[in-house]
């Protein structure tokens, strides 16, 4: 059997050998970093690793010459292929649904709203028609985002309509009304937003102990506190920890949702 390891900058590749040892399976390295990297049976070098889908071929390739017992990948940028490649390939751990719903923004407030859990406003932003919707919908500040992504800064501030109006000129939306912007607009928040690393969101999200997520609230007009942002964060525990979870070693996979 074959552990297939996701490691763009190869950052945890030297430690992943020694961590999973006792896995009695072989390690196949797909990464973006060229250079050696002993311990593992085989190493794929993928070029332009974030961009197309050369990693997910050398994946399906492994898949094709010895059966793959589990994709493992810590990288945000690496959750929604790795859960993709685990669906294709019918292995457990983390689907698809749930590793997108921690990378897109959009798709987390969906999923809570449907939920019934309290949620901050947000909406996708396709055209520029769309932030006058919203301000007309919601009313001044606003804030716009990018969509995905684990930091989703904000990347413009809009207090009234001569700064949207700005911001437009100045090109925060693309000129060609055939490419979607990847972002996101809100009502301004005011207040602290709390990180809460032990919320449960259980029944929405399950309780990962390989792909553990961050929950930004903020108080809501009634005291009570909203949901704001929900992520992945790799940084919430040992690279090590989430390496032998995701390899079913010492942890049970959570329920597939």
């Amino acid at each position: 059997m074959t552990l297939v390891v996701l490691d763009p900058d190869g950052r945890h590749a030297a430690e992943c050998p020694g961590w999973l040892a006792d896995a009695e399976d072989e390690l196949h390295l797909i990464t973006g970093r060229a250079g050696l990297h002993p311990g593992f049976a085989r190493v794929t070098v993928v070029e332009r690793y974030d961009r197309g889908t050369a990693a997910e071929l050398a994946v399906l390739d492994t898949a094709a010459r010895t059966p793959v017992r589990a994709v493992i990948a810590l990288a945000p940028v690496d959750q929604v292929r790795a859960a993709g490649l685990r669906e294709r390939l019918g292995l457990p751990g983390q689907s698809r649904r749930a590793a997108l719903t921690l990378a897109d923004s959009v798709a987390a407030h969906a999923l809570l709203t449907r939920a019934g859990i309290p949620t901050t406003p947000r909406a996708e932003v396709r055209r520029v028609a769309d932030l006058y919707w919203w301000a007309h919908r919601w009313g001044y500040p606003l804030a716009v985002r990018p969509r995905r992504g684990t930091d989703r800064p904000v990347i413009a501030e809009l207090p009234d309509e001569a700064a949207l109006r700005a911001a437009v000129a100045a090109g925060l939306t693309p000129a060609d009304p055939a490419l979607v912007p990847s972002l996101t607009v809100e009502p301004a928040v005011t207040g602290e937003v709390r990180r809460e690393e032990g919320l449960s969101l259980d029944g929405v999200l399950p309780a990962d102990p390989g792909h553990p997520y961050a929950v930004d609230t903020v108080r809501g007009p009634d005291g009570g506190r909203l949901v704001h942002a929900v992520r992945y964060d790799p940084g919430a525990r040992p690279a090590r920890e989430l390496v032998r979870a995701q390899a079913g070693i010492g942890a049970r996979f959570p329920e597939v949702v």
